[in-house]
C-alpha cells in the first residue's frame, strides 16, 4: 500500500507543472464570451500559441511582437450568426501590459489612416482590417475582400472591444506628445528596441514633426539610473552644454536632449540651437504629468 500511495503521489507531483500549462494556454476569455453572446459564432475550435511558438503562426512578425512581452495569442476565425460565408480572423495578444499592448498597436498606426472611435479606444480600420487595444490585449481583425467585410471588421471590433476589461487610453507620455504642436497625427511610437538607430534610447516614445524639415522627430524617454552614462558612451559625439542641455551628433543630424523630471525630452533633425530650444520648452511643458518622478 505504501508503494501504491507513493506512486499516486509522484504521479501527482508530476501532473502539476502539465495541468498549469493547459490552464496557461487556455483561449482568450474573450472568444468564449463572443460566442456566448450570440451575434457571433466560432466558424472553428481557436488556436493558442505561447512565445515559443508564435513564429508558426505569424513567421516573419514574431520578431515584433516578442520584445513586447507577448505571453499568448488567441487565433479564431468567426462569422456572423446565420452568416457563416462571412468570415473574419480574429487575433488576441496577451501583452505583459496596457503600456507593452499600446506599443505593439503603435507600431501599426500610420499618418493618414482611418480611425474608427471605440469606447476609451481607438482603432484603425480599412474595407477588410481594424486595429486597436484594450487593457493588456492588442486585437487585430482580418477578412476577406467583399461587400460585407467592413461593416463585418466594424461591428466586430465593436463587439470584443466591448468585451475586454481595462482601457484603451494611451500612456501618458504618449498623450503628452499628441498634444504637442507640430506633431503629425498618427505618428507616436512606444518603442522597446532602439530609437533612432540606438539602443540606449530605448525604450521610450518618438513622434514625428511638422513643419519642415520632415525627418524630425520628438522624443521623450524615461530618465532611469544611468540613462545618460550610458547615452554618452553609446551617442556619437554626445556631450554636455550649459544651460542643462545635452547633445550628440548622430548621422541624421544633431540630437538635441533635455531633463524633464522623470523623462528626457529631445528632438532630432537639422535644426539651429534655438529651434530646438523652443521644441524642448514646449514639450516639457507638455510632459509635465507623466514625467513627474513618483516620491
Amino acid at each position: 500500500m505504501t508503494g501504491t500511495v507513493a506512486l499516486l503521489f509522484l504521479a501527482l507531483l508530476l501532473a502539476a507543472p502539465g495541468t498549469a500549462a493547459a490552464s496557461d494556454a487556455a483561449p482568450h476569455p474573450a472568444v468564449a464570451a463572443l460566442a456566448a453572446a450570440g451575434a457571433w459564432k466560432p466558424v472553428e475550435p481557436p488556436r493558442v500559441f505561447g512565445p515559443d511558438t508564435l513564429y508558426e503562426e505569424i513567421d516573419g512578425e514574431a520578431e515584433l511582437f516578442l520584445p513586447y512581452g507577448m505571453r499568448l495569442l488567441t487565433v479564431a476565425v468567426v462569422a456572423r450568426a446565420g452568416a457563416p460565408a462571412g468570415e473574419v480572423r480574429l487575433e488576441l495578444y496577451r501583452m505583459d501590459s496596457p503600456r507593452d499592448a499600446y506599443g505593439i498597436w503603435s507600431q501599426h498606426r500610420y499618418p493618414d489612416q482611418e480611425v474608427l472611435r471605440l469606447p476609451s479606444s481607438e482603432a484603425v480600420v480599412s474595407d477588410t482590417s481594424a486595429d486597436f487595444f484594450r487593457g493588456d490585449t492588442f486585437v487585430r481583425l482580418r477578412a476577406k475582400p467583399g461587400e460585407r467585410s467592413r461593416g463585418d471588421v466594424v461591428d466586430l471590433a465593436s463587439a470584443v472591444a466591448a468585451l475586454l476589461p481595462g482601457s484603451g487610453s494611451p500612456p501618458g507620455e504618449a498623450q503628452a506628445l499628441d498634444g504637442l504642436p507640430g506633431r503629425v497625427a498618427g505618428s507616436i511610437i512606444y518603442q522597446k528596441r532602439a530609437i533612432l538607430g540606438y539602443e540606449c534610447l530605448a525604450p521610450g516614445f518618438e513622434a514625428r514633426r511638422i513643419p519642415p524639415p520632415d525627418r524630425v522627430r520628438v522624443l521623450l524617454v524615461p530618465a532611469g539610473a544611468g540613462r545618460l552614462a550610458r547615452m554618452s558612451r553609446e551617442l556619437p559625439g554626445f556631450r554636455e552644454l550649459p544651460g542643462s542641455l545635452y547633445r550628440a551628433d548622430l548621422p541624421s543630424g544633431p540630437l538635441w536632449l533635455s531633463g524633464t523630471g522623470g523623462c528626457l525630452t529631445g528632438v532630432a533633425g537639422e535644426l539651429p540651437r534655438e529651434e530646438a530650444e523652443r521644441i524642448l520648452a514646449a514639450l516639457g511643458t507638455a510632459s509635465k504629468g507623466p514625467c513627474t518622478p513618483t516620491p
